[in-house]
């Protein structure tokens, strides 16, 4: 995540601390959203049947959790 925001640094130094907080706050959320849907579209893809175990293990490699009992 923090490599992420590096990414805004120099946009981030010249703002007004509200403008920061702003933008940092619509960053994050559009960030978990973008976060959210994709876990989404991998559950349903595995009920489907079209996303292999080995594509499961590199997520939990990568540290991304899925809820799969709701």
């Amino acid at each position: 995540m923090n490599a992420w925001l590096g990414g805004f640094e120099s946009i981030l130094n010249r703002m007004t601390i509200n403008n920061f907080n702003w933008f940092l706050h619509t960053l994050l959320f559009l960030h978990s959203q973008k976060i959210m849907e994709s876990l989404k579209e991998k559950e349903r893809r595995r009920e489907l049947g079209l996303e292999s175990d080995e594509e499961e293990d590199e997520d939990e490699e990568a540290g991304i959790e899925i809820d799969r009992e709701g």
